[in-house]
Order: structure tokens, then C-alpha cells, then sequence
């Protein structure tokens, strides 16, 4: 197995740049590449919706794009939960507030599934100053600022979250062309009002949504005592 690792030239800490560049294996590639997450994930997701190619270089990301991500956070809210939960003997079972640091919305999509599945979650969405996902669920805005603005968490300095597709999708009752003309409008304007219908069904998403800080001054005004 060979990993190719893609990092944002300026745009991780030095840190997690440490933790990238210096795994010292044969079959580890590490590339620094120019520009932010979001002009890095354009290329990727080009490589993976050729199927041929893919399948041609036995191709598999690690990232989001990957099903099987999703497939693994969920079970890490199940885990989560049966550690969390006062009580398994009660019905209904309690329910467990999670606050979900986000960026992508990989973690918040993987949430909302276990949610559906069955699983007593309720989700609270923390986002930096890299807002579009607030903003969706706040105002039905799913559209690009000027630019992603840097922050000190900088792997939520995102500005498209791809994974919100799969939440519209699950928003919408599974309405793959309801979808597909959501995104390709996003796509091509950078621009999107959800439709009323589709964004009052944000409450069992998100049913108190928030925007809130990981990293304190950040996102000024969020917590005004940090």
C-alpha cells in the first residue's frame, strides 16, 4: 500500500505539518500543495469520479469523500454515547447532547445519520469564522464568503462542506434530483437559498444550533468571555 498525503502549503499548523513530513517510510509520499482545503479537495474529487481511473490505480481516499469515514464516525457516536449515557435501563433512553466541532461537516454527517438510525443524540454545531454552515441552518444561506478567513483551527478553515450534500440529501427524504439541482446551482453560482421546505427540516439536524469557538478569539462575539 502506497499513502500519498496532500498538505495545504501555510495552512496547518506547524505541528500537524511536523506529523506529516516526517514519517520516515518508503511507502509515505508527502506533497505540499498551493492554495487552501477547498481548491485541494476540487482536484481530488476530480480523480475519484473517474471510476475507470480509479479502478484502473486501486485508488481509495481517507478522507470524507470516503463512505467508509462516515461509516466509522457513526460508530464513534454510538461508542460516545453508551460512555456518556446516565442509564441504558430507562424508556426512552436519555438523550445525550454532542457538541460537533466541524469544518466539512464529515462528523455532522455520520451525527445525524446514527440520529436517524435511532441513536438519542442531539447536535450542536461549532464552526470558526468560516461560518457557511451556520449560516445555513440559521438563515437558509448556503453560499461562499469572499474568502477563508485563517484561523488557529485551522483544519475547520473550510468554505465548501461537501458532506452538507449528504445531509440534504437526508433532508430532503432521500430526493437524489432534489439534491443534484441544489449542488449543481451551488456549483455553478457559488450561491444557494435552501428552499423553505428543505430548510425548516434543520431542526432534527441541528435542534438548538449554535455558532460557537473551538479555539478562543477566533470567531469574536461567540463567547464574549473568552
Amino acid at each position: 500500500v502506497d499513502i500519498i498525503v496532500l498538505l495545504p502549503k501555510g495552512h496547518c499548523t506547524k505541528i500537524q505539518e511536523l506529523q506529516m513530513t516526517t514519517v520516515l517510510r518508503e511507502n509515505v509520499h508527502v506533497f505540499g500543495v498551493e492554495g487552501n482545503s477547498d481548491e485541494l479537495d476540487e482536484p481530488i474529487k476530480a480523480v475519484f469520479a473517474d471510476t475507470v481511473f480509479v479502478k484502473k490505480h486501486n485508488l481509495m481516499s481517507l478522507n470524507s469523500i470516503n463512505w467508509s469515514r462516515i461509516l466509522v464516525q457513526m460508530a464513534h457516536y454510538f461508542f460516545a454515547y453508551f460512555q456518556c449515557a446516565p442509564s441504558l435501563d430507562t424508556h426512552p433512553l436519555p438523550l445525550v447532547e454532542v457538541v460537533v466541532p466541524t469544518g466539512a461537516a464529515g462528523n455532522l454527517a455520520a451525527g445525524y445519520i446514527a440520529q436517524k438510525i435511532g441513536l438519542p443524540i442531539r447536535l450542536v454545531v461549532a464552526v470558526n469564522r468560516n461560518d457557511i454552515i451556520h449560516r445555513t441552518v440559521q438563515q437558509g444561506d448556503f453560499s461562499l464568503s469572499e474568502a477563508v478567513k485563517s484561523t488557529l483551527a485551522s483544519a475547520m478553515d473550510i468554505q465548501v462542506p461537501y458532506n452538507m450534500e449528504r445531509v440534504f440529501w437526508l433532508l430532503s427524504g432521500s430526493d437524489s434530483q432534489v439534491t443534484r439541482a441544489l449542488m449543481e446551482q451551488f456549483e455553478r453560482t457559488q450561491s444557494l437559498n435552501l428552499p423553505k421546505e428543505l430548510h425548516s427540516k434543520h431542526s432534527p439536524v441541528l435542534p438548538r444550533p449554535c455558532l460557537c469557538s473551538q479555539v478562543p478569539r477566533s470567531c469574536p462575539g461567540c463567547w464574549p468571555d473568552s
